[in-house]
């Protein structure tokens, strides 16, 4: 059975695992409540005129943390100030969230003046954005100005999320063709193997070798389940960040690039071997390219499994095409060269 049903019987080693989810890194939804709450109080306002709200702290729960602080040390005092925020948007980061709070916007034992339209945000989320607002301003002044530390760990965090949405991506594609995992099961592949990133390997033992990895992921076999899902989330919220405030994101990496082409390539061939109908090979494409994720950095490499998808498809066809051709010539020449035999043949008879 695959793993996204209730239950997984591990076919050898009869473990039985939770249930997974697909990890979209850039489509995560966290539920959970802010730490602070605020009681505010809006006068009505119009056109450009501010609404007066006096934030008053009142107890409430603890929010989920969705956010590893750790994974990002320098941008540890970044993420902790932005957890509350984070339970309240889905682990996404949304330029548009901060519109009008400045970090001096909650002075300590005054009113906080922001814009109208804040007006809308509940208690609990508005002061999670007030909570964070400082901590955003400062890092995007920092990020912005080039700090080294920052760009680096902006970096490391957009290769995680590329990793990440080409594996979901895989993982998808492989349970719309009801090969996640594989039946029968490729020969000499141990349960431990998670080595998916060969994409040069036969397609049954990638689509194996992703499953091991997932179940080994749902497993405490990484340190727990859900360790490697909240850092690829934490990753996205910096590169939503990263994005958000203007800073220029790097280029796709090549590994992920080399795997874009490799793969959609092996899938169209492993498509067309099996003769599936049109609609089948659509579906493989769009749970393909929706796995990628959305925000700027998963656009990126949309696009370009969008171009490889196209050029792929059409290079295959065309070698189909070409196959026949190659068919159809050497019958013509057959046939031409056994005219031309009876044609010798009935000439030296009548001669």
């Amino acid at each position: 059975q695959g793993l996204a049903q209730d239950s997984i019987s591990w076919p050898t080693n009869f473990i039985t695992l939770p249930p997974p989810r697909l990890l979209d890194p850039l489509a995560m939804t966290v539920q959970g409540s802010s730490a602070a709450a605020a009681a505010a109080e809006v006068r009505a306002t119009s056109g450009q005129e501010q609404a007066s709200i006096p934030v008053v702290p009142v107890p409430a729960a603890p929010p989920i943390d969705c956010l590893e602080e750790t994974a990002f040390r320098h941008f540890a005092p970044f993420l902790g100030a932005c957890q509350g925020y984070a339970a309240h948007s889905g682990c996404r980061f949304r330029s548009a969230s901060f519109d009008g709070l400045g970090p001096g916007v909650a002075g300590a034992g005054a009113p906080a003046a922001v814009p109208a339209a804040r007006a809308k945000d509940s208690g609990p989320r508005l002061a999670a954005k007030l909570t964070a607002a400082p901590a955003v301003s400062d890092f995007r002044a920092r990020l912005n100005a080039g700090d080294e530390m920052l760009v680096e760990e902006v970096d490391r965090a957009f290769r995680i999320v590329m990793a990440e949405s080409v594996r979901n991506a895989m993982m998808g594609m492989f349970q719309t063709l009801e090969m996640f995992p594989p039946t029968p099961p490729p020969l000499g592949i141990s349960d431990d193997d998670c080595a998916y990133e060969d994409v040069t390997a036969p397609l049954h033992a990638v689509a194996q070798r992703l499953y091991n990895d997932q179940a080994r992921r749902v497993s405490n076999a990484c340190g727990g389940p859900g360790v490697v899902k909240k850092r690829a989330m934490t990753a996205a919220f910096l590169v939503d960040f990263a994005e958000a405030v203007g800073h220029r994101l790097p280029p796709v990496p090549e590994t992920q690039s080399s795997m874009l082409k490799e793969i959609s390539t092996r899938i169209q061939e492993e498509l067309k071997r099996r003769g599936d109908s049109e609609e089948v090979q659509n579906r493989a494409r769009e749970a393909f390219l929706g796995g990628l994720g959305a925000g700027a950095a998963a656009e990126g490499l949309k696009q370009e499994a969008q171009k490889w998808w196209t050029d792929n498809w059409r290079s295959v066809a065309w070698a189909a095409a070409g196959m026949a051709v190659v068919g159809i010539a050497a019958v013509a020449t057959a046939v031409l060269s056994n005219r031309g035999d009876d044609g010798r043949r009935r000439s030296r008879r009548e001669l």
